[in-house]
Parts: C-alpha cells; sequence; structure tokens
C-alpha cells in the first residue's frame, strides 16, 4: 500500500493498535484477533529484542492485514523494517537525519511531533500526517486544534495515554486522522494469551471509533 492508501485505511479504522510483542506466534494470533474484530492495521513497536524478526513473520502470516512498525529512531531502522516489508513507520519524534532517511525511502512514514518547531521540520521534508506523541502530555486536542490554525492541511495520529473512554473526544477534533493505543492489546493480555479479552476490547474499540 501507498501513503495515500494507508492514511485511507487509517481514516477508516480510526484507531490503530499498538503492540509490544516479542514472541512470533502471539504476535501473529494477536494480529489475527484484532483484525477479526475489525482492525486490520496495526504497529508493532521496535521495543524488544526479538522485534524485527516478529515484525517480519507477522508481515508474511497476516498478508490481509497492513503492518506497520513503529518506535523507529534512526535510519537503520527505517532500512531494516522496509527490508522485511513493513507497511508502514511511525516514530516517536524527529530529526533532520531522520527526515531525510524516510524522504529518501519508499516506505511510507509518519513522523512524531510535540510542537510546532517538530512540526515545521516534518513539512520541510514532505511529511504532512504526523503523530503527536505523548499526546496526553503535550495537550492532545488541544495542541491539535492550537496546530490547526497555521497548518490546516496536517492531520494528527494521537498517541500516549489515549483509553477506549478518551478515544470517541480525542476523535472529535477534525485534524485527528486516527489515535494510536495499547489498551486492547497490552504486553500482559499477549504474554496471558487472554484472546478473549483481546477480541472483546478489540471490537469495542472498532466500535467505538466508528462515525
Amino acid at each position: 500500500m501507498n501513503l495515500n492508501a494507508i492514511v485511507a485505511k487509517l481514516d477508516q479504522l480510526r484507531v490503530l493498535p499498538i503492540l509490544v510483542a516479542d514472541d512470533v506466534q502471539r504476535a501473529i494470533r494477536c494480529v489475527e484477533i484484532l483484525a477479526e474484530n475489525g482492525l486490520d492495521a496495526v504497529e508493532i513497536t521496535l521495543r524488544t529484542p526479538n522485534a524485527l524478526r516478529v515484525l517480519a513473520e507477522v508481515v508474511k502470516a497476516c498478508p490481509h492485514v497492513c503492518v506497520g512498525a513503529g518506535t523507529l529512531l534512526s535510519a537503520e531502522q527505517i532500512r531494516a523494517v522496509q527490508d522485511v516489508g513493513a507497511g508502514f513507520g511511525i516514530s516517536p519524534g524527529i530529526t533532520a537525519t531522520l527526515a531525510r532517511a524516510a524522504a529518501d525511502s519508499t516506505l511510507p512514514y509518519f513522523p512524531g511531533v510535540g510542537g510546532a518547531s517538530d512540526l515545521m521540520l516534518a513539512l520541510e521534508h514532505g511529511f504532512n500526517v504526523v503523530k503527536l506523541f505523548p499526546s496526553d502530555v503535550v495537550g492532545s486536542v488541544k495542541m491539535a486544534k492550537a496546530l490547526g490554525g497555521p497548518f490546516p492541511d496536517v492531520r494528527f495520529c494521537l498517541t500516549g495515554g489515549v483509553t477506549q473512554e478518551s478515544m470517541p473526544q480525542l476523535l472529535q477534533q477534525s485534524n485527528v486522522l486516527c489515535v494510536g493505543g495499547s489498551w486492547m492489546c497490552t504486553a500482559g493480555l499477549i504474554e496471558a494469551q487472554d484472546w478473549a479479552t483481546i477480541s472483546a476490547l478489540a471490537l469495542a474499540a472498532s466500535n467505538g471509533a466508528r462515525r
């Protein structure tokens, strides 16, 4: 999928599950359950020792899901996740080096911003869909609304502190494309293989995000 197709997918789903997983089979099972309950785009973070292998195996096992890579901190990681077939990449922040590497790659990419200066750097490199992180710390909807004045063509994925309860209000802001969160697929739930709870929470998130 190209960037426009992924943005359209996120605009449809409006919620992006974020997985922190180090076991391949459990990650695959979790992603399958999320997709079965209406969430067929996910972000797998590079926060665990085995994360790149998990990402690669989930991409192969779940071709019907748009599987992205999160917590990208370097140009090397951008190349690595692209090599294993990630559908898109996301970073918690932005640097000039990272932005150039992402712009030079063919990987659909969403940099992270925390305010106007970050956003201006993102726009300089051609990125107008960004992750606002940590959303609950930097102002969440208030920040997205404030940035919408000088930057009317930017859309945000709010990530950090999002919950099932806060999601509906966050999605009311017109320039919020989607929210990202792990409440429906926490590391603890995956470790416990509590598929019933993950299924119920995923369905609730999918239904709650509908317009």
